[in-house]
C-alpha cells in the first residue's frame, strides 16, 4: 500500500468515526470541522512529498511542518515528522571566520543579501543547498565578496575573510655597526708597562756592568759599598720587572673585556681633494 492509499483510507475511516459521532448526538459543525482537518492534513502531506521530490527545501519544510502537527491523523503526522528530520540532515551548514582584528561595530556582514549577525564564537548557519553570496563591508576599506556553494549535507562549511589593513612604512634608520674601541685605560696600563720593563732592564744592565767592573779590579776583597750597590741595582731591576708584568697583565684584560659599542658606520678609503693650493690625499679607516 502506497502513502496515498494510506492517506485515503486514513481520511475515510476518520470520516466513519465522525458519523458515528453524528448519529450518537454530536453536534454538526464538529463533524465538518473535524473532516476539514483531515483534508487539509493530507493536502499538506502530499504537497510536502512532491515538493520534497522537486527539492523546493524551503516550501516543503513548511508543507512538512504543517501536517506534522498533533492535529493530524497519527500515519500522516509519522510521516512529516520523519521528513522534517531527513530534511534537517539534508541542511548544510556554514561558519564564517573573520580573520585579524576587526571591530564588530565597524563590519557589515550579507549574506544572499540580508544582514547576517556574526557571533563569537562562530557559530553555524543553516542554509538550503546550492549557490550563496556573501558580502562583507568595512569602514575604510573596500568590500568583499565571496561565492561558494554548499551540497546537501554539508555541515561546517568554512567561509574566512582578511581584511589588509595598510601598515605604516618604518622609518629607515641608518644601520649601525658593532665595535670593540680600546679603551684609555689599555692605553695607560701598556705605557705603565712598557715604561716598568724599560727600568727594569736600564737597571739589570748597570748592575752586571758594575758587578763585572768589580770582579775585574777588586775581587774578591772589593769595598761593601760596592757590593751593596749591586744588590741595589738589581733589587730595583726585579722590582720593576715584577710592575711591567703585573701592569702587562691588567692592559691585556682591559683588552679582551673591552664592551661593544654600535656606531653609525663612517666612510673609509682614500680621499683625494681639489682646492686653490692643489690637491690633498686622505686616508679614513677603522681599526
Amino acid at each position: 500500500m502506497n502513502r496515498r492509499s494510506a492517506a485515503t483510507l486514513t481520511l475515510t475511516l476518520t470520516t466513519l468515526f465522525t458519523s458515528i459521532g453524528f448519529a450518537e448526538g454530536r453536534p454538526e459543525d464538529s463533524r465538518e470541522t473535524s473532516r476539514a482537518q483531515v483534508e487539509e492534513c493530507v493536502a499538506q502531506h502530499d504537497s510536502a512529498r512532491q515538493l520534497r521530490l522537486d527539492e523546493q527545501w524551503d516550501n516543503a519544510r513548511t508543507a512538512t511542518r504543517s501536517c506534522a502537527e498533533e492535529r493530524c491523523p497519527l500515519a500522516i503526522a509519522a510521516d512529516c515528522r520523519a521528513w522534517l528530520d531527513e530534511i534537517a540532515q539534508l541542511m548544510p551548514t556554514l561558519i564564517i571566520v573573520i580573520e585579524g582584528e576587526v571591530a564588530a561595530s565597524a563590519l557589515r556582514v550579507e549574506l544572499d543579501g540580508a544582514s547576517v549577525a556574526l557571533k563569537d564564537p562562530p557559530s553555524p548557519i543553516e542554509l538550503w543547498p546550492g549557490a550563496h553570496r556573501l558580502r562583507f563591508e568595512l569602514l575604510g576599506e573596500k568590500p568583499v565578496e565571496i561565492d561558494f556553494s554548499l551540497g546537501k549535507g554539508e555541515k561546517n562549511h568554512i567561509e574566512r575573510v582578511r581584511f589588509a589593513r595598510p601598515q605604516a612604512l618604518p622609518v629607515a634608520t641608518p644601520s649601525r655597526i658593532p665595535t670593540r674601541p680600546v679603551p684609555a685605560s689599555t692605553y695607560w696600563l701598556s705605557a705603565g708597562a712598557l715604561a716598568a720593563f724599560a727600568t727594569s732592564t736600564a737597571f739589570l744592565v748597570s748592575g752586571l756592568n758594575e758587578h763585572g767592573d768589580a770582579r775585574d779590579i777588586c775581587a774578591p776583597n772589593c769595598d761593601p759599598s760596592i757590593r751593596s750597590s749591586i744588590q741595589a741595582r738589581l733589587l730595583v731591576a726585579d722590582v720593576a720587572g715584577g710592575a711591567g708584568l703585573v701592569l702587562g697583565g691588567l692592559a691585556l684584560y682591559t683588552y679582551l673585556k673591552r664592551p661593544v659599542v654600535f656606531k653609525e658606520p663612517r666612510p673609509s678609503g682614500p680621499t683625494i681633494k681639489a682646492n686653490a693650493a692643489g690637491f690633498s690625499f686622505t686616508w679614513r679607516g677603522q681599526f
